[in-house]
């Protein structure tokens, strides 16, 4: 059991249910800088950071440039495929898989970072897509308890739970600032908001990942919900102990499910030389 694991371990009983944000509840005292973002045949509002806080999305956005846009639209192109799927996205950040895809499907966004997800709930009310999208403030672990959040200071979707008081440093060892607490609840926590019984997953939850995926707090959602394809950071996941990372991958190799680059090559080499991102798929395997 990792640190975070170990904080308060004896919380992960008591029962937390998930924080659903409305966006009509969102301060609207608050003004949000909100440009219009383009994804194939769709146009949409996305409410971003200043440049010199988020150097990587909310400056590509003003650039006209969508972070990530060729994997997102190839699961756009999964749930226009699929009218029973949906998309369930943990760490949305401030929503540019969760926005388009709720132009499409039904959707869960889970984003503990209060400053971002407020962002995507303004962006969903602008957008009109309120009844199509489920917003939840909250981080998804194997432990329920309340914990503190780091950022990046010039990239808000590098944002992450930290077990001390203050951030002393990002995973990889930059410079951070300390964000409020988040609560913690488990992925099966989620199991009363879904709508369908078939759905996509995003994970981008910066090394948490390995935390997200346990038997005991993720195991009856799978159990409950065909999951074909989960898109996933890998690249500090791998850093984790042997045993954190194997844990992991049991939870998915158990249920049929084989990792994959993002050009739809199978992976068989070892997990450290994995890309920065994999997508397990689970048999009969769909293309991106």
């Amino acid at each position: 059991m990792n640190e975070i694991a170990e904080k308060k371990a004896t919380e992960s009983t008591s029962i937390s249910l998930p924080r659903v944000v409305i966006p009509t509840s969102v301060n609207q005292n608050v003004k949000f800088h909100c440009k219009p973002a383009y994804l194939m045949y769709m146009k949409f509002p996305v409410c971003i950071y200043t440049t010199e806080t988020d150097e990587v999305i909310s400056r590509g956005i003003l650039r006209k440039k969508y972070f990530e846009a060729k994997v997102i639209s190839g699961f756009l192109r999964l749930l226009l495929s699929d009218k029973r799927l949906q998309l369930v996205d943990i760490g949305a950040n401030i929503g540019l898989w969760s926005l388009p895809a709720a132009r499409i499907s039904q959707v869960i966004s889970v984003e503990p970072n209060w400053n971002s997800i407020s962002r995507l709930a303004k962006a969903v009310e602008l957008g009109a897509v309120d009844s199509n999208i489920t917003l939840i403030h909250n981080a998804i672990s194997n432990v329920r308890t309340t914990l503190r959040m780091g950022v990046f200071a010039t990239n808000q979707g590098n944002a992450f739970l930290i077990s001390t008081d203050k951030c002393n440093g990002t995973p990889t060892g930059l410079p951070c600032l300390t964000l409020p607490p988040t609560k913690t609840i488990f992925l099966n926590d989620l199991l009363p908001l879904m709508h369908s019984k078939r759905a996509l997953m995003k994970v981008d939850t910066e090394g948490h990942e390995v935390n997200v995926f346990t038997n005991s707090t993720a195991g009856e959602f799978f159990d409950s919900i065909d999951v074909p394809v989960v898109f996933m950071e890998w690249i500090l996941c791998k850093r984790h102990s042997a045993d954190i990372v194997q844990r992991l991958l049991d939870f998915f190799f158990s249920r049929k499910y084989s990792a994959f680059d993002k050009h739809n090559s199978k992976l068989t080499s070892h997990y450290f030389r994995w890309p920065s991102d994999v997508i397990f798929k689970k048999i009969p395997y769909v293309r991106i």
